[in-house]
């Protein structure tokens, strides 16, 4: 499938958004997405490989924590959000899309399918985290760069069940861990 990125200078999160539950995944979500270059990665790996940006996103923040994603845990989280996904996500994702290319939606319809759109991701994400946090301890504090490679691990892990190669050393997707995040 092929997606529109929606991501643009002027973006804003919708006040539907704001208006969900906290997680500390969600949290991390979207300071971590809310990066261009990062964007930009997880938009390129779900247009070319399938990837669901949802569990890259979980893949980084279990790293970020120092846990290692395990091959089981990772079918079980796919498992998790898999139905919510399919039925909900991916066509709200679909009806977005087409509302931004049509000529006759308007922006405010535009930006409130985003806003479905996203507070059904926020679903995903808090079902990934209370799944996750319920099953483990919390990690222990690891050195960013060993945090950065737990990141990658993840996932390479995660993309070697897409066919897809694993993600560079330098990918934007473990910037967080890595670097400070680049002025817009």
């Amino acid at each position: 499938m092929v997606s529109t990125s929606w991501w643009t200078k002027s973006w804003q999160w919708p006040d539907a958004v704001s208006s969900q539950p906290d997680n500390p995944f969600w949290r991390f979500s979207l300071a971590h997405y809310d990066r261009e270059d990062v964007a930009r990665a997880c938009l390129s790996l779900q247009d070319q490989w399938g990837a669901n940006v949802n569990l890259i996103l979980f893949c980084c923040w279990l790293g970020a924590r120092g846990e290692r994603l395990g091959r089981a845990q990772l079918e079980e989280a796919g498992g998790q959000i898999d139905e919510w996904d399919r039925r909900v996500v991916k066509p709200l994702r679909q009806v977005r899309s087409y509302l931004r290319q049509s000529p006759m939606a308007t922006e405010a319809m535009a930006r409130d399918a985003l806003g479905l759109e996203l507070s059904a991701e926020h679903v995903v994400q808090d079902v990934l985290a209370t799944w996750w946090l319920e099953k483990k301890l919390p990690g222990e504090a690891v050195p960013a760069v060993a945090a950065a490679a737990l990141a990658r691990d993840n996932l390479s892990l995660y993309l070697g069940f897409l066919g897809a190669p694993p993600p560079a050393e330098d990918s934007p997707l473990l910037w967080p861990i890595l670097a400070p995040p680049s002025p817009r």
